[in-house]
């Protein structure tokens, strides 16, 4: 396989100098967006220079696609100049989304030589500054009247219907069916519909993409207790015009799209837990598939797959988290002839429920992260850029975290992580520097943090974050801070509230604040009619940073009822307030 790494810039020096071989395959010498940004602007142009002379009339949007992960399919316009091709976008992408561009073997340089293999490289947009510090504004069910149980897990965030807002498809396992929200076009989403799920049993895993290249989004969706995989298509008004079911193996609980042949259209891996393998499902080239292709990887109970180029030859790979001892992460790598090599595994720091690949370090290669469910902790393994992984680091995290993402959520240009915890009821969100993750917070259910999606809900540029609490049928909704706009230095202010947690919370909470210089300092606890329920600090505090604990009694010793409540801090001048919710 080439190095393109490696080779790139001596390719394009050689055909600049005219040493080029008439009928020597072309290839992809280089890329723009390069391989694993993070920080490309919404609106930027995809450009491929290739090391050859192409034949324009060869790349159409079949051979040349991009997908935004939640803004789907991207149309566009192509551009042509000598070896280069660029594709400009007619709508920006979405904040914060992992795109990825495709070019298939369909594309010819001017001799009618076809690309020695296919392509495929990702990048991420760019999101607003912001802090870290969400704020939870509401959360809404899944429920019809009459159900007692649905069970969501496992969903997907992406514009459905094509009006730019992002969507959301969430697979419920107790009912074996999905639930569509679409976006109100303001951030929120006021109903749902139903979507049936062919041979369904436990459905939860799943992945968009445009199968059958038709410019419209599409769903694979694992069955976590059968060995089906669904195929939804979409229609691109938030329906599906086919549903169907395939083969694959038994407990499907992880799954991936990616072109594994280089024909341009999307194949599918599926990670098979009690198979103790992989299946592959090559695409037929219409958006259906052949039947799947057993693949061993060395593991034992393959769980969870994430999908990127591990060794950067510009085909697209597969990490796969083992759930069975020894609890690992095996690499297999794209052939570009539809199938996949495995590499050895590497200690994944605990037994691994699901993966999330990027590049956290900033070095351009992939790495990947992991929820490690019985250990209460995330796993962050780099890789090397030649398919190898390093040693794990491991981060506390809340009881059993059984699904991780990634995505810059504070603006400045590397990807943080968040875990969804469900026996802790929790997620938790880590700020990335430099590849070490820091500044944890924690973000509150009732129940159960069952997984958790970073997208731009309310279209204002950064992300914010849903979650899924899968014991109690909700959907929980955390919005970003409105984008930072610098100004000139202020004069440091005498103190400073933060966001309490967890929140919502039952039956306490902490609420911590800082103090720049002595001063006298109150805490009070508020109803949403502005009346005092508690004073929770009520002394002189030099400088410093505080913690205080509000147990949810009231001044008379009461226990307040369920409801928005307001806390404010005042200090030599200072006030502020911020909203918390009391959940019983």
């Amino acid at each position: 396989m080439r190095n393109l790494a490696c080779t790139s810039a001596l390719a394009v020096a050689a055909w600049v100098a005219g040493f080029g071989t008439a009928d020597a395959a072309p290839f992809v010498a280089y890329t723009r967006p390069t391989r694993e940004r993070v920080d490309a602007p919404a609106t930027t142009a995809v450009v491929a220079y290739f090391s050859d002379l192409i034949d324009s009339t060869t790349v159409t949007t079949a051979s040349f696609h991009v997908y935004g992960r939640w803004s789907g399919p991207a149309a566009g316009t192509f551009a042509f100049s000598p070896n280069t091709v660029t594709f400009a976008p007619n709508e920006p992408f979405f904040a914060g989304e992992r795109v990825t561009v495709v070019l298939s073997k369909a594309i010819l340089n001017d001799s009618g030589e076809p690309l020695a293999s296919g392509y495929a490289w990702s990048f991420s947009i760019k999101t607003a500054g912001t802090t870290m510090d969400l704020t939870y504004i509401g959360r809404i069910t899944c429920r019809l009247e009459g159900d007692t149980l649905v069970g969501p897990y496992g969903a997907y965030a992406g514009d459905l219907d094509n009006d730019g807002w992002t969507d959301l498809l969430v697979p419920c396992e107790t009912t074996g069916d999905a639930r569509v929200f679409l976006n109100d076009g303001a951030g929120g989403y006021s109903s749902f519909t139903v979507e049936s799920l062919p041979d369904s049993s436990a459905p939860s895993p799943s992945e968009g993409s445009d199968l059958n290249l038709d410019g419209e989004i599409d769903v694979v969706i694992g069955n976590g207790t059968n060995d089906q995989v669904t195929v939804l298509i979409g229609n691109g008004a938030g329906g599906f015009t086919g549903k169907t079911s395939y083969s694959a193996g038994e407990y499907v609980r992880g799954v991936g799209v990616l072109d594994l042949d280089g024909d341009g259209y999307d194949d599918i891996v599926t990670a098979n837990r009690v198979d103790d393998n992989l299946s592959i499902l090559m695409n037929n080239g219409d958006g259906t598939f052949a039947a799947a292709v057993a693949k061993e990887t060395g593991g034992n109970g393959e769980y969870a797959i994430a999908v990127g180029d591990a060794n950067n030859d510009g085909l697209l790979d597969v990490f796969c988290g083992t759930f069975s001892s020894p609890y690992s992460v095996i690499v297999l790598l794209n052939d570009g002839e539809g199938n996949l090599v495995a590499r050895p595994s590497v200690l994944v720091g605990g037994r691994p429920w699901q993966l999330t690949a990027g590049d956290f370090n900033g070095d351009g290669n992939v790495d990947v992260a992991s929820a490690n469910s019985w250990q209460d902790n995330m796993g962050v393994l780099f890789g090397d850029g030649a398919g190898g992984l390093s040693p794990v680091t491991t981060y506390p995290t809340g009881d059993f975290p059984h699904a991780i993402d990634a995505g810059d959520v504070d603006g400045d240009g590397d990807l943080d992580l968040v875990t969804s915890d469900a026996g802790s009821g929790t997620w938790t969100l880590y700020e990335n520097q430099l590849g070490e993750f820091v500044n944890r917070r924690t973000l509150g259910s009732f129940s159960s943090g069952s997984c958790a999606i970073l997208h731009d809900r309310d279209n204002d540029g950064d992300l914010d974050i849903t979650g899924v609490d899968e014991q109690d049928d909700w959907i929980y909704f955390f919005d970003n801070e409105p984008p930072v706009t610098p100004v000139e230095p202020a004069p440091a202010p005498v103190a400073r509230l933060f966001q309490n947690h967890p929140n919502p919370f039952n039956p306490a909470t902490t609420i911590r604040f800082e103090v720049a210089r002595a001063a006298d300092v109150d805490l009070s606890v508020f109803d949403s009619r502005g009346g005092l329920v508690a004073t929770v600090v009520h002394r002189h505090h030099g400088p410093g940073t505080y913690a205080a604990r509000w147990n949810g009694i009231d001044a008379r010793g009461d226990a307040p009822p369920s409801g928005v409540y307001f806390y404010r801090l005042t200090a030599g001048g200072f006030s502020e307030s911020k909203k918390m919710v009391l959940l019983k």
